[in-house]
């Protein structure tokens, strides 16, 4: 008697679950923008956890994801304090114009499309990339989470190590933005930079802006601007993601070029703040990498046997 067709167990189908998770977090984000609620890192690892718990991965990504987030709201709450050491911000604006020949790029922009009478739809596209500054490289995190663990870790061990590089910085060697640095009603007006961020989210939701106490109470650092870890979060996705996800680094590459507008337009960074940004994505990603890879040859290295002892005469 012959015996019975083994049954094949389900396959899951990764392409659904990847469209309807996008779908999902569209809508959840879309909501939150559209109702004026503050996109945070817990409210990203939320909506994440949904998709992990309904992938049967749910105790997995609480013990994966719960260091990172403990570690991020670390950074988070020690940045703040990085603007009471003290230190005179530094003035960038003329290394700015040294590079642009003689002129301030954020100026240019804002000159050329903004208007303080009305929102543009340039000025809810730039809001919309900076305010993904949190969960873009959350989502690009599990991404790798979905398909390698390992690769998961060096992202986010790179990350947090850049974030580490920017820390010190901002201690010891803060700097002014640009809306800072001209501020209306101190300089002429021809040379104010308007924060355009501010002053778009008071067009759109005025006090009704949603912010949790959890973030409202930390202290914020105006003067953390050198380097922009806004266009250095997505730069550094797409070098993580360039090996394995192709079209994804791709993606990644042209969101950094579009965020990097919209910092400079909305008068939160300077050029120079991305190019260093970019910089510090190199030094992190070597880093971890060099590190991975002396780790990776520490323990495939063979043991060397012991010698037995010799018999006594």
């Amino acid at each position: 008697m012959s015996e019975p067709a083994e049954t094949k167990p389900a396959v899951r189908r990764p392409r659904v679950i990847l469209v309807g998770s996008i779908l999902y977090l569209a809508l959840i984000f879309g909501v939150m923008l559209w109702r004026g609620v503050s996109i945070e890192p817990e409210w990203v690892v939320l909506a994440l956890l949904v998709i992990a718990i309904a992938l049967g991965r749910g105790r997995t990504f609480i013990a994966d994801w719960g260091p990172f987030l403990i570690l991020f709201f670390g950074y988070e709450a020690m940045r703040g304090f990085a603007a009471k050491t003290g230190f005179a911000p530094h003035d960038l604006s003329g290394m700015e114009r040294a590079v642009f020949g003689g002129t301030l790029p954020t100026l240019t922009l804002q000159h050329a499309f903004y208007r303080p009478d009305a929102v543009s739809p340039q000025d809810v596209v730039a809001m919309f990339f900076y305010f993904m500054h949190f969960p873009l490289p959350i989502v690009v995190g599990f991404v790798f989470w979905l398909r390698s663990r390992e690769h998961y870790r060096r992202f986010i061990g790179a990350l947090l190590f850049m974030a580490l590089l920017s820390f010190i910085t901002y201690l010891f060697w803060p700097s002014a933005p640009p809306w800072y640095q001209f501020k209306e009603g101190v300089v002429p007006d021809d040379v104010a930079v308007h924060k355009i961020l501010n002053e778009t989210v008071d067009k759109f939701w005025g006090a009704s802006y949603v912010v949790t106490p959890l973030y409202s109470h930390l202290n914020p650092n105006q003067f953390a601007a050198f380097p922009s870890l806004h266009a250095a979060f997505p730069a550094l996705a797409a070098v993580y993601a360039w090996s394995r996800y192709r079209p994804l680094a791709i993606g990644l590459i042209l969101w950094t070029a579009a965020v990097l507008v919209s910092i400079v337009y909305l008068g939160e960074h300077y050029v120079i703040d991305a190019l260093d940004g970019f910089l510090y994505v190199a030094v992190a990603a070597a880093t971890v990498e060099a590190f991975t890879r002396w780790r990776g040859r520490r323990t495939a290295a063979p043991q060397t046997p012991s010698t037995p002892a010799r018999p006594s005469a």
